[in-house]
């Protein structure tokens, strides 16, 4: 396909063409990071799913590498080879990956010896729900990720849970086929009762597909599992619509930061809680404690994992030196994809060390980002009032920014940033809502979806004297790490390619900027 480079960014991973979804795996192996995709290279729509294939030294620059996974086999028909995850066992790269079809989800293995070309295993599917446990639904079990600990492979999966109980009224019927702009697995199938009258035997109001979950499984050598259970469990202190989704707690992840283990996920349809998950589908980071033994992940606290626009399916990698990066798919389901009618559609997030301190989970771009800063511009104690001004050598596309505030009386104060004659994005702090707002009104093209704003996302913050905004701009990127990377607020913008002027602003009364930092950062 003819791939028109517009709206590509510089130093972020872009699917080359075709489609591209959600991150499958991330690894280091043999001196080289891997980062593999959900891919379909044949249009810029959603199609049947192959795996892409990445590879960096650094995060930054990405070789395209032959595609790891085709849907070549007949339990791949019609959806391909969905999403999972990577692990390395005796120097080979072993890929787990969802084989999904309408009426049911299975679980497939791939090997590698070079970390290049993979095969399927002749016993594939070797995970399946109707194997390990009743309560699991056919129809939703699926992302596998692979870790290790205590000596054991374990598999945590999206799933849906069905009470074995009540099982018996519920029939599977097939209907509709998906739209151009939605997977399959999100509306072929539904159990439905026999009869309307069974309604009262499953509790009224009960979503029939069964809730959404994450299961945990284990294995001594990655082809027998054990199912365990279920991790999300009612617990008091957290609001009832964490435990009665009506969706999939997708693409989930383990992994332990500072003595503390950490779950991320991303649950489909997640209510609206004041603020959080203002979009249709979000993802959380659940701090807690495993039990190995029966699946069960006693939470002490669950949090928006990013209060912007874009931001879907994160994934998470260890580095050799210690460092946990994560990536996720800088896009969102239901949504507009602008560069589709160049033959193209996907991005990711800059990778982000993931760090747990003071009983909170930080965000940070990966330090190796430094290499690539030049022409520092920078500037302080410059006080404003009521306003907005530019600053000499701040301004760009492709630019790494912070900016330091002293809020002192103004009603909101920030930034504009991708600016012009006709456009702007706004990040500021709103003092009356004590929320960080990120504002694309103005920045473009209109991006409209299932959501009744698809303009503006507000992100609470910690009431503070000082407001501390680090910004990354990637031709239509945006990612704010907000007051050291507490927050996070990521999204797309489309401006026209003359707008890439900064302005520093306030409202309603004084702010002091303590300092400001701009970089641009040159990859070629």
């Amino acid at each position: 396909m003819k791939v028109n480079d517009r709206y590509k960014q510089k130093y972020h991973a872009n699917v080359p063409s075709g489609w591209a979804n959600d991150p499958n795996g991330m690894i280091y192996h043999d001196g080289k990071i891997h980062f593999f995709f959900q891919h379909y290279p044949y249009d810029s729509r959603w199609g049947t799913m192959h795996w892409g294939h990445f590879t960096s030294d650094d995060f930054i620059k990405w070789e395209e590498q032959p595609i790891a996974l085709r849907p070549d086999q007949d339990y791949e028909v019609i959806c391909g080879c969905c999403s999972g995850n990577t692990i390395e066992k005796d120097g080979k790269l072993y890929l787990m990956y969802t084989a999904a079809q309408p009426e049911r989800q299975r679980q497939c293995m791939a090997v590698s010896l070079d970390g290049i070309h993979f095969t399927k295993y002749d016993n594939n599917p070797i995970l399946t729900a109707e194997m390990l446990s009743p309560e699991v639904s056919t129809r939703d079990f699926r992302d596998p990720k692979i870790f290790r600990k205590n000596g054991w492979y374990y598999c945590l999966a999206g799933a849906r849970i069905i009470d074995p109980a009540k099982a018996d009224k519920i029939a599977e019927v097939t209907y509709g086929n998906p739209s151009d702009d939605r997977r399959p697995h999100d509306n072929q199938v539904h159990h439905v009762l026999e009869n309307p009258s069974d309604l009262a035997v499953l509790g009224g109001d009960m979503d029939l597909l069964g809730y959404g979950n994450m299961i945990l499984f284990r294995s001594k050598d990655l082809e027998h599992w054990e199912y365990l259970g279920r991790l999300i469990y009612r617990q008091p202190g957290f609001d009832e619509e964490y435990f009665k989704l009506d969706g999939v707690y997708e693409c989930p992840d383990y992994f332990e930061s500072n003595g503390q283990e950490i779950v991320l996920a991303s649950p489909q349809r997640l209510p609206k809680m004041g603020n959080m998950y203002e979009n249709q589908h979000s993802v959380v980071w659940i701090a807690g404690e495993m039990d190995f033994e029966t699946g069960r992940f006693h939470m002490s606290h669950i949090q928006e994992l990013d209060a912007g626009f874009d931001f879907y399916a994160a994934q998470s990698m260890a580095m050799p030196d210690g460092r946990q990066v994560m990536m996720a798919w800088k896009e969102m389901w239901d949504r507009d994809f602008p560069s589709r009618e160049d033959n193209w559609a996907g991005t990711y997030t800059f990778p982000r060390e993931l760090t747990w301190k003071n009983g909170w989970l930080y965000q940070w771009p990966v330090r190796e980002l430094e290499a690539y800063r030049k022409n520092k511009a920078a500037t302080g104690g410059i006080v404003l009032h009521q306003g907005a001004i530019s600053i000499e050598g701040i301004s760009g596309d492709v630019i790494e920014l912070d900016v330091e505030l002293q809020l002192q009386d103004a009603k909101k104060a920030g930034l504009k940033v991708f600016a012009g004659q006709e456009h702007e994005t706004l990040i500021y702090y709103d003092c009356d809502k004590k929320a960080v707002i990120f504002d694309r009104t103005h920045a473009g093209i209109h991006l409209s979806g299932v959501e009744e704003n698809t303009d503006i996302r507000t992100c609470d913050i910690e009431e503070e004297d000082t407001l501390r905004l680090h910004v990354l701009l990637d031709r239509y990127s945006v990612e704010v790490f907000i007051n050291g990377g507490r927050y996070t607020m990521t999204g797309n913008v489309f401006p026209d390619p003359e707008d890439t002027d900064v302005e520093i602003f306030c409202e309603g009364g004084s702010c002091a900027v303590l300092s400001a930092v701009k970089y641009d950062i040159c990859v070629e």
